[in-house]
Formats: structure tokens, sequence, C-alpha cells
């Protein structure tokens, strides 16, 4: 418990530090005033004109929507004042218009008219006009030219002021999302790098590769339903860009879902799964070939947001009634509920129109972004879970592995491990070798000094003979007094060396413990020597020489 809450600690803090980073980095007083251009403004609509209109509640006068083809002019009655700044620029939002800037009878710009004309996506964004150096005491006329059905007729207030005031006050005004939407994507690209490492390694870590995936694809939509986007990209590819997105989280959210629950009977999720899949995989292929544009598509995704929403909440209905004790499935369940609350008052806010930038709810601007860090604290609590019980799983295999592949007095393989060890050899191309040793005289340490002696004699035998071959074979322990080294490649000259090494080490065994004979016989084979050309040939070749080894120590002994 300790741990997990030091884990929490950390991430919060750090989540905290980077926000809080962002907000005192992108924070600033505008150096020159920027001015808001609220009043005074003339629209002309269907041959009708509606005198001082407020761009914000245009709706109420000219009908809540837009229709293709329609054409409004904004004209501002009071001509521009001179702000007396460096770089003097008009900034204003476009909601699927092209659009004509003039000052007085003069054509400042244009943007979007060959879409209007060809029936190309235009998307929504805020534009950045320059204005020209006689702007002051001249009067501006906006012309829009409206290229969807459903176009909100509400418009952003247009302001006035140098571009850098300009363009921070577009991230100032958003700074939460803005903030929250890196962090979402920098968080789930390292999210999803370690799970891919650690997926190398070990099995159970998709869940936390769609969650990494969700979590880019919902940082990557932050930015681009808040205009963040509008700096590098035009507003028809931006707009495109949230919409695919958004398009993604739904089919992301399922997916996760299913992950969560694969012993359960899915077949509902399932269906809706690859349905909402295939549904926003056609609605991007139908906007991209030009057949019928994105955002036409929207009502349609947010029903199935809100059919994922009913799932989601039946889904953890039935985990807490079943009483599932899988607490990272629980607890990424409720960061998924909390997350697609706060979707739904985004779809909410869409689908009622009542605003025409999310700026300017304080409940837009903060329930999506807050719902989505809740979401990362739920995946960090289900990784750490995951990973806790993942080294646990390991350290228990080894344990189990050690019983099963070693030796437990000597440490080495065992008889066990060295006959997989003997499969593996038989499958190798080139030649190899294997040594067959023998202690001799164990059963006569046994019977003089005792078991323990013995085992001391086996301990240190095995201890040197694995540092002599240490970087040359590997060492198993295949019976009392019984040893196996196999070696995949090595000189003959080498291996003599390597013996006569092992010889000298246990004679200074000898003098550091004379209690006990460290002696021992051995014979080597190679495959190269046998007809077979198998492990078991090349092990009965050795026994062989070793026993002949075996013979001649002991002859030796009697004629002392």
């Amino acid at each position: 418990m300790r741990k997990l809450l030091t884990f929490l600690g950390s991430a919060l803090f750090i989540m905290l530090a980077l926000l809080f980073l962002s907000i005192r980095f992108f924070s600033f007083t505008p150096k020159y005033p920027i001015i808001r251009l609220e009043k005074g403004w003339t629209v002309t609509y269907h041959n009708q004109q509606f005198l001082n209109t407020n761009l914000e509640s245009m709706g109420t006068q000219t009908g809540q929507t837009f229709s293709r083809g329609d054409v409004i002019i904004l004209s501002l009655d009071q001509p521009l004042p001179d702000m007396k700044v460096p770089f003097p620029y008009l900034f204003f939002k476009t909601q699927y218009c092209g659009y004509e800037v003039h000052l007085d009878n003069d054509l400042l710009t244009s943007a979007h008219l060959e879409n209007t004309r060809d029936s190309r996506f235009v998307g929504n964004g805020y534009n950045f006009i320059p204005l020209s150096t006689d702007y002051a005491g001249k009067r501006i006329f906006i012309k829009l030219y409206v290229t969807e059905n459903g176009t909100k007729a509400d418009i952003i207030t247009p302001m006035m002021g140098d571009f850098e005031d300009l363009y921070r006050y577009l991230i100032t005004s958003a700074i939460f999302p803005f903030a929250t939407g890196l962090f979402l994507i920098l968080f789930g690209t390292v999210f999803l790098i370690i799970s891919l490492l650690f997926s190398m390694r070990s099995s159970g870590l998709s869940t936390q590769i769609l969650c990494s995936f969700l979590t880019m694809a919902l940082g990557f939509w932050m930015l681009a339903a808040y205009d963040m986007f509008d700096f590098i990209l035009s507003a028809p590819v931006a707009t495109t860009f949230g919409y695919c997105f958004l398009f993604l989280i739904v089919p992301l959210m399922y997916m996760i879902i299913w992950n969560l629950h694969r012993r359960s009977k899915n077949t509902v999720l399932v269906i809706l799964t690859l349905s909402s899949t295939a549904f926003s995989l056609l609605f991007m292929g139908l906007h991209f070939f030009g057949i019928v544009h994105i955002n036409h598509f929207q009502y349609s995704y947010y029903l199935v947001a809100v059919v994922g929403l009913v799932v989601l909440i039946v889904y953890e209905y039935v985990d807490i009634k079943s009483k599932v004790r899988n607490y990272a499935v629980r607890i990424l369940m409720a960061g998924l509920i909390t997350l697609a609350l706060s979707l739904i008052v985004y779809v909410i806010a869409a689908m009622t129109q009542k605003v025409a930038d999310y700026r300017q709810s304080f409940v837009l601007t903060n329930s999506v972004p807050v719902g989505a860090i809740f979401f990362v604290f739920a995946q960090l609590l289900n990784y750490f879970i995951f990973m806790t019980h993942s080294f646990a799983q390991k350290k228990e295999y080894a344990a189990l592995t050690k019983i099963a592949y070693i030796d437990n007095l000597t440490g080495l393989s065992n008889r066990v491990r060295c006959d997989e060890m003997m499969f593996e050899f038989n499958k190798l191309k080139e030649d190899f070798c294997i040594i067959s040793l023998d202690l001799n005289g164990l059963k006569e340490v046994n019977d003089n000094s005792g078991h323990p002696a013995g085992d001391r004699l086996l301990k240190s035998f095995a201890d040197t003979l694995a540092t002599v071959f240490a970087d040359k074979g590997s060492c198993a322990r295949v019976g009392g007094d019984e040893f196996l080294v196999l070696i995949k490649s090595i000189e003959k000259e080498e291996l003599d060396s390597l013996l006569r090494e092992l010889d000298r080490r246990l004679l200074i065994l000898d003098e550091e413990d004379q209690e006990i004979n460290h002696s021992v016989s051995y014979g080597y084979a190679y495959r190269h020597e046998t007809e077979e050309k198998d492990t078991h040939a090349v092990s009965m070749l050795a026994d062989q020489r070793m026993y002949e080894y075996k013979r001649e120590h002991y002859a030796h002994m009697m004629a002392r």
C-alpha cells in the first residue's frame, strides 16, 4: 500500500507540475491593447438588414443556423481605430464558410472560395488577417459564403491587435485543454513505447497498448477541438484531423472494455466494437473520397457514443454485482466511465449548439480535460497493479524454474535441464563437445567423514567446475557424483588447458581442506568423432573415456 501511495503521489506531482509549468509558460499580459469589435455590426442576410447586432447572439435574429449557399455580409458601422501596433491583425472565427474581407471598397483577402464553388470541405477555425498599413479610419466588411447545411449562425466576436498578442490570447483562452492535450499526447506516446517494450518480455499488455492509443487520440482531438492546430494547418485539414481522432475514441473504448472482459460472453460488445470501428472508417473514407463531408456524420457518431456510455455503465454494474475482485479492471472501468461522462457533456453542447466556441463555456473548457486526466490516473493505477502482479509472477516462476531445473546442492543445472540442453545441441549444425566427469572417492568421504563432508566436496567441486568453464560451456550435475559439461565449439588444445586448470584448482582445494580428497576423472568427445552425430552418442563416448581415465587413476593409486 505504501508503494502504491508513493507511486500515485509521484504521478500526481509530475502531472500537476507539467500543467502548472505549461500554464505559467503560456500565461501573458498583452503588450498592446486587444480591441473586441462587439458592437455596431450590421448583418445583411436574405436581403434583410439587422442593425447593431451582437454577432455572438446573431442567431436570435437571423435564425439559429445557416444553409448551404447562404451569403452573409457583416459590416462594421464605425471606422477601425489606429491601434499603433507593429503587426496589426484582424482575428475572427469561421464555421464552414469561405470568406472575403474588405476595407472600404478594397478586397483585403479571401479564403476557401474555390472550396465553396467546388463543394469541397471548408472546415472551421480561426483566421488571422494582416491589416494594410492604412487600415485606420476605414470600414471593414466580412462576406461569408456558407458551405454546409446546419451551420451555426452565432459568430465569435472579431478582434484586432498585434499578431503576437492575438495568437497568445488564442492559446491562453484555452490553456487547460491545450496543456492537457499536449500532456495526453506525450503520456500516450511514452506509455505506448513502454508497453511495447514490456510486451516483448511478457504478455497481457494489450489493454495498456489500447489505452495508449486512446490517450493519444484524446490529446490530438482536444487540440483540434480547441483550434490549436490553426497555426500550422489549414481549416479543412485541421477540422478533418479533429473529426478523425474524435471518431476513433468510441471504437477504442469498446476495444478496451472487450479486452477487460474477455472471459465473459461478449457477443453484443463484439458487434458494437466491430460496427463502430467500421462506421468510423466508413465516415472517414466517404470524406476522403469527397462523397460526403465528415461533419455530416457527427450526430450519428454521437448516438454511438451515448450507446457506448450505456454499455460502460452496464458492464460496471455487472462487475459490481458479480463482485469482481480484479482491481485493475475496476479502476480502469472507473476511468473510462469518468472520461465518457465528460465527453457526453461535449456531445450535448455540440448537439444543442449553445456556444459558437468551447472557450465560451467554463464547463466545456474543463470537463473533458478533467475526465481525461482522471483516465490517465486510472491507467497509471492499472499499470502499477499489472506490473506488481507481473513481477510477483516472474519471481514465482523463477523460483519454480529453480526447483525444476537447478540442482539444489550445487546450484548447477540438474538432469532435467541437461537433457533439454542436449536436445537443443542436437539441432546445432556445427561441432560440439561433451565432457563427462565423475568424482573420485565420494563414497569413501561419505563413509569416513560423513555426508556433510561429502556435500562439501560436491559443492566445492561444482563451484570450481563452474568457474573454470564459466565462459565456455554449460555445467550440470546429472547424478550423485556425475557431472557433464556441454560446449558448443572449442579447440582440443584449449580444452586440455582448461582441464589442467581444473586439476590445478582441485589440488589447491586439497591443501585448504585436507579432510577430503578433491579428485575427478573425466573424458571428453566431439560430435565429429561419432557416426550418429547426436548428443547421446557423444556422451557415451565421453563416458567410456572417463571410465578409462578412472581405471588408470585407481590403478595408479594402488601402485603407490
